[in-house]
């Protein structure tokens, strides 16, 4: 669990900044969210390579759960200010790993030893 866990918070880390890069190439270098996924995706990054599994789990359930909640601020937002297209489906979908990560590193957390 903790090593699938990395790899996906290394994955959408570098997705959230590849993302920004692609938002600056187009353009849309200054958003509401920038700054958020700017620190997030590096957080999630590190945490990934923390050493240690425990202290590594726990960076990690905080880099999900904030990334998960820049995703609904960004999807919501999306949906209020005119309708559903390819970066809505997007945040949409990158709640899902962010979701079972931080329920699956807070139930591997809560184990004792």
């Amino acid at each position: 669990m903790i090593r699938l866990a990395k790899a996906t918070a290394v994955l959408l880390g570098l997705a959230v900044l590849a993302w920004q890069g692609v938002n600056a190439a187009q353009g849309r270098g200054l958003h509401p969210f920038l700054i958020a996924d700017l620190v997030v995706g590096v957080f999630l990054i590190g945490a990934a390579f923390w050493p240690g599994h425990r202290g590594s789990s726990l960076a990690m359930l905080a880099g999900f759960s904030a990334l998960a909640g820049v995703f609904l601020s960004a999807t919501t937002s999306r949906l209020l200010l005119g309708g559903y297209d390819l970066g809505t489906a997007l945040t949409s979908l990158g709640l899902i790993p962010c979701i079972v990560y931080a329920v699956g590193l807070g139930i591997v957390l809560a184990r004792p030893g």
